[in-house]
C-alpha cells in the first residue's frame, strides 16, 4: 500500500529543490568571470555571496514562493542568452532533470493558447520571446504580430484598470 505524500512534505521537497537551484545559479555566476562586475560602488561577487545568504534565510523560513521567484528572475538572462552551458551546469550540480528552456517555451505556448496575457510575468515572457524572434535571421512575422497584439491588449487593459481606479479630477 502506497503512502500518500502530505502537502507539507511536498512543500519541503519543493523548498529543497528550489534552494539547490538558486544556490547552483549563484555559484555559476560566482565561478564564471563573465559575470564579474566590479566598480567603485558594486562588486558582483560580494553581491552573489550576499544573495546566497538571503536564499538560505528564505529556505530556513519556508519561503517557497520567494525562492521560485528568485530562480525565475536569476535565470531570465541565461534563457534570453540561450546559455545552454548553464542548463547543463544546473543538471549536474543539482542532480535533476531540469531544462529551463522547456519551462520557458511551455509558458509561452500556454499563454498563446489562452490568447491572453494575465500577469506581468507573462507580459515579460512574451516580450522576451518577441525580442528573440525579431533577432532571428528569418523572423516569423505572423507569430511576432500575434504576440505584439497580446502585449498591446495587456497594456491597454492594465492602463484602463489604473484609469478606472483614479478619480476623474486626478486624470489630467
Amino acid at each position: 500500500m502506497k503512502k500518500e505524500i502530505s502537502s507539507k512534505e511536498i512543500k519541503a521537497i519543493e523548498l529543497d529543490k528550489y534552494k539547490k537551484l538558486v544556490m547552483a545559479t549563484l555559484d555559476y555566476c560566482l565561478e564564471n568571470p563573465l559575470y564579474y562586475v566590479v566598480t567603485s560602488e558594486f562588486d558582483s561577487r560580494q553581491h552573489y555571496i550576499k544573495l546566497k545568504k538571503q536564499a538560505e534565510e528564505h529556505y530556513s523560513k519556508g519561503r517557497l514562493s520567494r525562492l521560485k521567484q528568485w530562480f525565475r528572475d536569476l535565470t531570465e538572462g541565461f534563457i534570453e542568452a540561450k546559455d545552454f552551458r548553464f542548463n547543463n551546469y544546473l543538471r549536474i550540480r543539482t542532480n535533476s532533470d531540469i531544462n529551463i528552456f522547456i519551462a520557458y517555451y511551455t509558458r509561452i505556448d500556454k499563454i498563446m493558447k489562452s490568447n491572453k496575457i494575465t500577469t506581468d510575468n507573462q507580459f515579460y515572457d512574451i516580450s522576451m520571446m518577441v525580442d528573440h524572434l525579431c533577432q532571428n535571421s528569418n523572423p516569423d512575422k505572423t507569430k511576432i504580430d500575434e504576440m505584439n497584439n497580446l502585449l498591446r491588449d495587456y497594456e491597454k487593459r492594465k492602463l484602463n484598470k489604473i484609469l478606472q481606479s483614479k478619480k476623474p479630477d486626478e486624470i489630467r
